[in-house]
């Protein structure tokens, strides 16, 4: 048999290290390694007989990231609640002294108790609201126009409430950004406040993500 080199042995773990899918198919076995081996010499561009790359795969250890994914999808089975909003926009805006100044009047349009949304990502450079579809023009109206950087219609919110530990638990956001993709559900934006995850996706996806979830959770 050919004799592998660390680089590549290296590139081989790296390339599976990246993809918790192919990781979760190899320890319930349901992947053929021989066909992932070829499928990783065409990926990687890789000059390896395909016997010592089945032999790498077969070396992987699954252990350390099969410990933290099970300890993860347990910690997700305690998960109490979780709800769709749809009919959301998001509009991002500059950060700057006068948007701080117009923030403030947004809490005028919005009634929480009414069971109006309202949610605000920070970036460096700018800042994402998220709320409900019949406030948009009145949230719209507050913004200069040159200040608007964007608009996104027809939105949807999954929000999953955690276990209160989950916060302490590794692997949480890697297995539901997971699902999401095997699911072919685009991720637009996320945020956080524990014990509540909040995922915000297409409002088409809005019942396939919900039942994704579900079946993750329980």
């Amino acid at each position: 048999m050919q004799k592998i080199k660390q680089t590549t042995i290296k590139e081989i773990k790296e390339f599976l290290d990246k993809d918790p899918c192919i990781q979760k198919l190899i320890r319930i076995k349901l992947v053929n390694i021989t066909a992932l081996a070829r499928y990783i010499i065409n990926a990687k561009k890789l000059d390896m007989t395909l016997d010592a790359v089945v032999s790498t795969i077969r070396r992987y250890d699954l252990n350390a990231t099969g410990m933290i994914y099970d300890k993860a999808l347990k910690m997700m089975h305690l998960s109490t609640s979780i709800s769709v909003k749809n009919k959301l926009v998001s509009i991002s805006v500059i950060k700057d002294s006068e948007i701080q100044r117009i923030l403030p009047q947004l809490f005028s349009v919005i009634r929480y108790s009414q069971g109006d949304v309202l949610r605000i990502v920070q970036a460096d450079e700018s800042i994402r609201l998220f709320f409900n579809e019949k406030n948009f023009e009145k949230v719209r109206d507050l913004f200069p126009e040159k200040k608007i950087i964007s608009i996104d219609r027809k939105l949807a919110e999954i929000n999953i409430h955690l276990y209160p530990n989950a916060r302490y638990v590794l692997g949480i956001a890697a297995i539901i950004t997971n699902e999401f993709a095997l699911n072919e559900i685009n991720i637009l934006d996320s945020m956080s406040n524990f014990p509540e995850s909040i995922w915000f996706i297409d409002e088409k996806d809005a019942t396939k993500a919900y039942d994704v979830m579900y079946r993750l959770c329980k």
